[in-house]
């Protein structure tokens, strides 16, 4: 009943700002993620993403994103990494973009098998090729696991971005976007596990209408 219960409610927050929003798009997301231990302490992470839009007919976005963690107990750990953003819009101007990241992960409650609550904070430096000035960026997300069945997962999770100062190219000061997802992991195999749903992404935009992207989202998790 309360996995049900968090399901609808993470429903009904992807999709308020659909009202709000001026233009929608429906949106595929195709992502792996991969954690490797190397010893007790530090972990690899890399994260590739392919994003296919404007009505998930072509690839609009490619993310390659490596860091490097360090666990500072059992359940809480600190990654310093890179991500490059390839973009390339319907009707306007690719862009490469950079990053450097830092980012915190912390277990609030719960562990194997229970219901759980992770915090991730991450802060983002960014850079477009060919313009000047860097970008910060904060992020916060919230994610809750909560077991339906054996190997079955309930997933929940919100993520806004604020913007914490202004750019040459095109970053304003403010709040950015809301992204939000409600779906199940599925384990396959030893440290192997699918999950899947639905993701809504609610962009503020300055100079142009604000959007809402309709997302299925697809991602494999792979942890050694």
């Amino acid at each position: 009943m309360r996995q049900s219960r968090a399901l609808l409610a993470a429903a009904s927050l992807l999709s308020a700002p659909c009202a709000m929003a001026a233009q929608e798009d429906e949106q595929v997301w195709l992502a792996q993620f991969s954690t490797v231990e190397v010893g007790k302490k530090v972990l690899l992470f890399t994260d590739v993403q392919l994003r296919f839009t404007d009505g998930a007919e072509r690839l609009g976005q490619v993310l390659l994103r490596p860091a490097v963690g360090y666990r500072i107990t059992s359940s809480d750990t600190l990654f310093l990494g890179y991500a490059y953003v390839r973009t390339e819009p319907l009707n306007g101007t690719p862009t490469d973009e950079h990053r450097m990241f830092q980012q915190a992960l912390v277990r609030v409650v719960g562990g194997p098998g229970k219901t759980t609550v992770t915090s991730r904070t991450r802060v983002e430096q960014r850079w477009l090729e060919g313009r000047s000035g860097m970008g910060w960026r904060l992020r916060q997300q919230v994610r809750l696991d909560a077991p339906l069945a054996k190997g079955l997962n309930a997933i929940v999770w919100a993520e806004p971005f604020v913007n914490l100062d202004t750019t040459a190219w095109g970053q304003r000061a403010g709040f950015d976007q809301l992204r939000g997802f409600a779906g199940v992991g599925v384990p396959i195999a030893r440290g192997i596990a699918i999950e899947a749903g639905y993701s809504g992404q609610y962009v503020n935009r300055f100079n142009a209408p604000d959007r809402m992207n309709h997302i299925g989202s697809l991602s494999l998790t792979i942890r050694k």
